[in-house]
């Protein structure tokens, strides 16, 4: 007679369960018990937005300040304040890279 995998296991209900934080959790933007804070949400709002004006061309395959760079190039006129701003973060992947930067296409 076989037996059932279902079978073999205690079944537990309720408790605590482990899983993945949820957004609210990482309030510092950091890892949890981080020390070092988070990329500011508003800047990074800002970069999304400019991620998502396709007039500037687009972004994959290259970082935000290649594509600004393309885009002045191009006599698109991009904000002035995105190139200020990535300057500033120049060594933050944040900043640095495009919303699908880590998106397999």
């Amino acid at each position: 007679m076989q037996t059932q995998v279902t079978h073999t296991y205690p079944v537990v209900r309720g408790g605590p369960r482990a899983g993945p934080p949820r957004k609210g959790d990482l309030g510092d933007g950091g890892f949890p018990g981080s020390q070092f804070p988070g990329p500011d949400s508003s800047e990074l709002e800002i970069l999304k937005a400019f991620d998502l004006h396709w007039e500037y061309g687009p972004c994959y395959g290259i970082t935000r300040l290649e594509r600004w760079d393309r885009a002045d190039r191009a006599g698109l006129n991009p904000p002035r304040k995105i190139r200020d701003l990535l300057l500033r973060h120049t060594n933050e992947v944040h900043y640095r890279e495009s919303l699908w930067w880590d998106y397999q296409l």
